[in-house]
């Protein structure tokens, strides 16, 4: 483990927010593709399928953060840490 690593406290809640916009991100680009794929594609049935399954998971994604908002978010969400590491995830995660 690096010294910078130990500098920074583990942080769940940004764990959590990260992984749940990644697994978001893949369903969402997987949605996509699929989607492209549907004029290469003889067997529509099986592409329309896909979609379904892909489209329920995002939706379960979507209940569980819902749901589950006391794992994404600190008890004192806004402190200048949690803004920092916001505008580090925009800029870091999105481009």
């Amino acid at each position: 483990m690096s010294i910078k690593a130990m500098d920074k406290p583990f942080n769940k809640f940004y764990v959590l927010r990260i992984t749940s916009l990644h697994i978001k991100k893949a369903i969402d680009t997987s949605i996509r593709k699929t989607y492209d794929r549907m004029k290469d594609v003889e067997n529509k049935a099986e592409v329309f399928e896909t979609l379904d399954v892909l489209h329920k998971v995002r939706k379960l994604m979507e209940d569980f953060e819902t749901n589950n908002k006391h794992l994404y978010k600190k008890p004192e969400d806004n402190t200048a840490e949690t803004k920092e590491e916001n505008e580090t995830h925009k800029t870091t995660w999105y481009n």
